[in-house]
This record gives structure tokens, C-alpha cells and sequence, in this order.
């Protein structure tokens, strides 16, 4: 079938260059075009709508054709430059212009074939309504380019992987119309204000089929090639989202939609918290990081799984759990408060695939309480007589020592914990990836820093991880990942998944699907 649909798309434009060869040769000789009874091509041929300017519509037909035919013929001959194991190494910076490299010749072809069938569309309207004449070659060529672009539909259908550069290339024109128009006008608005009118809007398209397609149009991207099965759980894809941006699963049914694999709820604790004193949220435009001060804001265990009990999660969904934030008497209460909300999850009947232990928010009234081995000793030991039926992972601190990062995850490796994420906000205000006019404003100010400020640490711990505990734990990086390459870095360093907030601020929301199909090229690319 697809020797076949290649076939016809050469056949096609041959047909159509021939018909306005024909017409544009009897137009520049000045003979009359001779249509047959029931046509009037002299009427259509004469008019105003048959030129752009000085030129014909029949010539720019020829050069149209005559491209189709050429991106056609290499399509059929598997001309294809996708099949040189570097070509896709040897971008390192995703622009529109570098990426459009990626593109196939077929993959070209699609937006060529998608403007004809549509132009000769309009064409037809012009000759049924405005001029009301019919000109049969006209006619000829506007079947020619909607068989064109319907071959081309089904040769897409069956194309393994659908389209990866082209969703590349388009992922980098919407992420240049996003940094340069969309994104200076958010960072002039209160950026909380900006995150609650995003979460409203992605619930609300999520809502809707139609809402949801065209949010799988225009940003998502996803393919079998990067499905993965770790700890008896499938993730479509090798991002998520993280934990502290969808507080109380606001946006499960829109996620799938932008090419996320899994997705993570919360951070969720027992007890209702309406979050920090603002403002908690600002931006570090330099340094390309987010200021954090939220404090697990969230509604509650209970009143989230009520929520989630209600929705279908299409994709790996996980309950990140913490500790209410608020002083305790004694540490066995701040135990028992972190168990019930595992119980409270582990009774409902909410669909969610893993869990995941944060242990490591910097910006609660306690601090990181469970970040030395005894107290994480004490923690774990709790948790493993609970018998959960889905796997944990931990979300560790980054600006520990080597030491002791080494000795957390000692004592998680000896508990039922499946995996580690590195990791959560830095609060090291000598960051040196810190611009320093940045730094002295946090200097003055609550909370932490997310986005590439967390680059380096997280990456070295996840190294030192895969290094001294090969195989143990399922590994999933996060902080400051902007672009494929910033995920491929991470895969390198041992991760299995990845997680991502502030990048998706900063690069839009086509960056999932751009990453997706980055490493769905790659993959296609080095077999």
C-alpha cells in the first residue's frame, strides 16, 4: 500500500502539470481555450480572478505541480536525508530555520498538498459564484490537487513515525512566536495570575472533544517508539508533568492532548492549606528559573480524590504526598498525617498508576524534615507496612552533599521504594547559574528557584545515582530541562523519565510534542 500511495502522488502532478501546461501554452499564444458544450472556459481564463498580478494562475500552477512532482519522485525513491544516522545530531539549536532540515520530502510535501487542495477549493467557489462560469481544465486541476492531498492524508495514516519532522520544525515556529509575542506580554502580568488562567483554560479544553483535538493538532505529539513499561506501568512518552503545577487534577484530561507520557497531582496533604502568604510566584527572566513559594498549597486528600474519582486519567497519573503544612507536636503526628493520605488514595477509587514521596519542599513551616537518614529511616519503614498497591518514588533535595544524598538513598534501597526524582526547588542563593542582579532580589524575598538554576545539581545526582545504585531505582529527572537536547542530556546521565514545569513556561506548550518527536526521529533514525 504505501509503494502504491507513492506511486500515485508522482502520477498526479504529472497529470496536473500537463493540464496547466496546456492551458497556460493556449493563454500565452492567445488562442481560445476549446472546454466542450456545457463550459466556458473563456470566460473563466479572461477574468480577473485567472492572474495574480501579470502572472497566470495556469504558470503558477506549472511551478506548483512541477514541485510536487519533484518532492514526489525522491518520496518514491526513499530520497531521504532522515536516513544518515547524524542528521538529526547535527542540529544543536531548534530554530524554524535549523529544523527545517528534519524535513523529509514527503514531510514537505504535506503543507504543499494541503495549500493546493485548499486554493483549489477557493478556485472552484470563484468560478460556481463569482464569476459563474466553468472552465473544464480548471476543473481538471482542482481534482488533481484534492486526489493529491487525500493520497497524501492516507499516506500519512500509515506513516511510521507520523510526521516526527514536521512536528519538529512547526513546534519550532510556534515556539518562536511564543518567546517573541506571547511570552513578553505573560511575564508583564502577576505570574500567578497567569498560571490560574492557564490551569482554567486547559481544564476547560479538556473538557471537550473538539478542545482536545485541537490541542492534539497544534502542539501534540506521540509515538509507540517511545512507549516504555517501567514498574508494571506503560508511559506513553518520556515526559511528564511535574509535581507542584496541577495542585488538585485540574488538567488530567487535557495533558494527554500536549504529548505528556504521565503526570503527576499535587503535591497533595491531608489537611486543606490555601497556601503561602502572597506573592508566591515570580519570575527570574535571566537566570531561566521561577521563584517558588506556594507551600503545598492544596484542597485536601480527600476532597482530591473525590475530584479524581469522577475522571477517566488516560495516561500514568501519580499522587505526589507530603506532609500537611503546619507545626506539629511530634514527629510519630507528622507520620500519621503523611500515612493517612496514602490511606485515603489507597481506599478510593481514583485510577492513578504510582505515588510519589516528597520529602524535599523547601517552603513549609517545618522545613525538609525527612531529609536525614534516621528521620527517612522512620518514614520508610512506616510506609512499607501499608502494603501499597502502587509503586513510590522520591522526590529528593539537590543541594545536599554527595555524602549525604549517597546515604538517602541507601536507606530508600533498602525499602519498597521503586524510584527517585531529582529533583525538587534549589534554595542555594549562591547558585552560581543565578544572574546576580537575580540574586539580589531573591536575596530580599521567600521561596526557591525551579528551571535551569536546578540544571547542574540535578544532574550530577542523578549520575552519582546511576553510578552507585545501577539498576535500583527507576530514575526520573527534572529541573531545568528546555529543549530535547536538555532531555536527551538527562537520558544520558541514567534518567528513564523526565518531568518538566518551568521549561513549558518559558518555551510554550508545543515544547512536549516537539521533544516527543525529536526522540521519535532519533530512535527512527539509528535503526
Amino acid at each position: 500500500m504505501k509503494t502504491i500511495l507513492a506511486l500515485l502522488l508522482v502520477i498526479l502532478p504529472l497529470i496536473g502539470f500537463a493540464d496547466a501546461s496546456y492551458i497556460s501554452y493556449e493563454k500565452l499564444s492567445g488562442k481560445p481555450v476549446a472546454c466542450g458544450e456545457g463550459f466556458d472556459c473563456g470566460k473563466v481564463l479572461n477574468s480577473e480572478w485567472a492572474s495574480i498580478g501579470p502572472v497566470p494562475l495556469s504558470i503558477l500552477g506549472m511551478l506548483f505541480y512541477a514541485v510536487v512532482l519533484t518532492l514526489a519522485i525522491a518520496h518514491f525513491l526513499e530520497l531521504d536525508p532522515l536516513r544518515s544516522k547524524t542528521h538529526t545530531q547535527t542540529i544543536k539549536t531548534l530554530t524554524p530555520w535549523s529544523t527545517f532540515r528534519l524535513l523529509t520530502p514527503f514531510q514537505l510535501l504535506v503543507p504543499l498538498a494541503t495549500f493546493g487542495a485548499l486554493f483549489s477549493l477557493y478556485l472552484v467557489f470563484l468560478m460556481g459564484v463569482i464569476i459563474q462560469g466553468w472552465c473544464l481544465f480548471c476543473l481538471i486541476s482542482a481534482a488533481t490537487s484534492l486526489s493529491i492531498f487525500l493520497v497524501t492524508l492516507a499516506s500519512i495514516y500509515i506513516a511510521k513515525p507520523p510526521l516526527a519532522g514536521l512536528r519538529v520544525w512547526l513546534a519550532a515556529l510556534f515556539n518562536l512566536m511564543y518567546t517573541r509575542l506571547l511570552k513578553p506580554i505573560f511575564f508583564m502580568i502577576d505570574p500567578e495570575t497567569i498560571h490560574d488562567t492557564m490551569t482554567k483554560a486547559g481544564e476547560t479544553l479538556g473538557k471537550f472533544a473538539i478542545g482536545r483535538w485541537i490541542t492534539r493538532v497544534l502542539f501534540g505529539f506521540q509515538d509507540p517508539s517511545l512507549a516504555k513499561t517501567l514498574d508494571g506501568i506503560t508511559f506513553p512518552g518520556p515526559i511528564g508533568l511535574a509535581a507542584g503545577f496541577d495542585y488538585n487534577g485540574h488538567l488530567t484530561q487535557i495533558l494527554p492532548s500536549l504529548g505528556f507520557g504521565f503526570h503527576t497531582i499535587g503535591t497533595v496533604t491531608l489537611l486543606p492549606y490555601a497556601g503561602n502568604q502572597k506573592p508566591r510566584l515570580g519570575r527570574f527572566p535571566k537566570s531561566q528559573g521561577l521563584l517558588v513559594n506556594k507551600g503545598l498549597k492544596s484542597w485536601g486528600a480527600v476532597a482530591v480524590a473525590r475530584h479524581l474519582e469522577k475522571l477517566p486519567l488516560h495516561i500514568p497519573t501519580g499522587i505526589s504526598i507530603a506532609s500537611t503544612n503546619k507545626l506539629f507536636d511530634s514527629t510519630h503526628e507528622q507520620l500519621l498525617d503523611i500515612i493517612q493520605s496514602f490511606h485515603i488514595f489507597e481506599s478510593s477509587k481514583v485510577r492513578h498508576a504510582f505515588y510519589e514521596m516528597n520529602i524535599s519542599c523547601p517552603n513549609t513551616f517545618g522545613g525538609e524534615p525527612f531529609t536525614s537518614p534516621e528521620r527517612l529511616e522512620m518514614l520508610l519503614s512506616l510506609l512499607d507496612r501499608v502494603q501499597l498497591s502502587r509503586p513510590v518514588y522520591i522526590k529528593m533535595p539537590i543541594d545536599q552533599s554527595e555524602k549525604l544524598s549517597t546515604d538517602l538513598l541507601t536507606v530508600a534501597a533498602r525499602h519498597k521504594i521503586a524510584g527517585v526524582i531529582f529533583g525538587n526547588l534549589t534554595k542555594d542563593k549562591d547558585n552560581p547559574a543565578l544572574d546576580p542582579s537575580e540574586r539580589e532580589i531573591w536575596s530580599q524575598k521567600k521561596g526557591n528557584v525551579s528551571g535551569k538554576p536546578t540544571w547542574d545539581r540535578s544532574n550530577a545526582l542523578l549520575e552519582l545515582t546511576e553510578k552507585k545504585f545501577p539498576g535500583r531505582f527507576t530514575l526520573i529527572g527534572t529541573g531545568g530541562i528546555f529543549s530535547p537536547l536538555d532531555l536527551e542530556h538527562k537520558q544520558q546521565l541514567g534518567a528513564d523519565l523526565c518531568q518538566l514545569i518551568t521549561g513549558m513556561i518559558f518555551q510554550g506548550p508545543q515544547l512536549i510534542g516537539q521533544i516527543n518527536a525529536w526522540l521519535a526521529l532519533q530512535k527512527n533514525t539509528t535503526r
